[in-house]
């Protein structure tokens, strides 16, 4: 009889052992967060990345026609903008 808190007692430090193992696991909730929203973005930057590379590609190869156009355009109000 004298074995069976024992081992209870056993039992209990193998379970603060896992939860332990699990805290150091999962790490601060804060920076979970953060990194979270730095994925997305990162995402999103990605994407909209390459959607512009595609279609510079396309437009050089002739399958996009005026995209040149519109690159001259915004290439022209960027200089007025930085002559002001």
């Amino acid at each position: 009889m004298a074995e069976k808190p024992n081992q209870e007692v056993r039992h209990l430090i193998k379970i603060e052992r896992q939860i332990d193992e699990i805290k150091d696991r999962t790490g601060d909730p804060l920076r979970a967060f953060v990194g979270g929203i730095l994925y997305g973005a990162g995402w999103i930057v990605g994407g909209i990345l390459a959607i512009v590379f595609l279609s510079w590609i396309l437009s050089l190869m002739g399958i996009i026609p005026g995209f040149g156009d519109i690159a001259q355009y915004l290439g022209g109000v960027l200089e007025t903008w930085h002559g002001r």
